[in-house]
């Protein structure tokens, strides 16, 4: 093979080649597939009420956040093939830090099940503002580590990292990344790169044990009362750990979900 060197190689780039290993894992993926336009019309309602910028990402992430709540056997971590349950439900939005795409952070919403979809939106928007300004140092340090060190190194730095703060549950502001980096759950747009679905991996130095790719809405055929009709219908696709996730948890989760999307306002109450 004819193959050089890439020359310039971001600290996202290198804390994936570092956080990854051969395959081997007890991954499971799945596509969940929902009507949108209660959620919409919800979305529609909170911004009008609200004068918050509300979107999708916002209400799937309190939904996720209602499944985790109501199945809290899954808001786990494993420690020495031991699991213990988280005392929240926090969710980890992935957050591209640029145009171009070439570098990602994120925003940790704790309590986000004791939120509203407003509310989630409201804090989400002010720290994905001082993400993308460079305001917020939550990752900073780390990430510019990553940037200088090489790829053999930064899987070093990864490894102790997750070793000293999820294993030990151990802390210190030396290490750069706050408390509870990752949260309970991951939640990804893909949508907002045009994609209707899609799966994306766990990361696994975050410790958490779904993460959630929300696709774009798109129109689709539906039979109604004998009829077909265009609705419009959302795609989230969920990559899990089967040691914490089975078959049976999942449906249930599923089931919650199913609901937050009918019938917002039961499930969640206000705006």
């Amino acid at each position: 093979m004819n193959l050089r060197p890439l020359k310039k190689v971001s600290g996202w780039r290198k804390a994936a080649l570092g956080g990854w290993g051969s395959p081997g894992d007890p991954t499971v993926y799945a596509f969940l597939e929902f009507e949108a336009d209660p959620a919409l019309a919800f979305i529609e309602r909170a911004v009008k009420d609200t004068g918050e910028r509300v979107t999708l990402t916002h209400f799937t992430g309190r939904a996720i956040a209602e499944a985790f709540r109501r199945n809290p056997e899954i808001n786990c971590i494993i420690r020495w093939g031991r699991l213990y349950e988280r005392e929240d439900v926090s969710v980890f939005f992935q957050v591209a830090t640029d145009k171009k795409g070439e570098d990602l952070s994120g925003v940790v919403i704790h309590r986000a099940d004791e939120k509203s979809v407003s509310e989630i939106a409201a804090e989400m928007n002010l720290k994905v503002a001082a993400v993308r300004s460079n305001q917020d140092k939550s990752y900073a340090k780390l990430k510019s580590l990553f940037s200088f060190l090489p790829g053999w190194a930064v899987k070093l730095a990864i490894d102790f990292t997750s070793v000293f703060m999820f294993r030990l549950n151990l802390w210190s502001p030396l290490l750069g990344p706050p408390k509870n980096p990752f949260g309970s759950v991951m939640v990804t747009n893909i949508g907002s790169l045009g994609m209707n679905r899609g799966l994306a991996p766990l990361v696994p130095y975050s410790h958490v044990p779904m993460l959630i790719a929300l696709g774009a809405v798109e129109e689709v055929p539906a039979v109604r009362d004998g009829k077909v009709v265009v609705v419009r219908r959302i795609t989230l696709g969920a990559t899990f750990d089967h040691r914490l996730i089975d078959g049976v948890v999942g449906a249930k989760m599923a089931e919650v979900l199913k609901k937050c999307f009918a019938d917002p306002e039961g499930m969640f109450g206000g705006n």
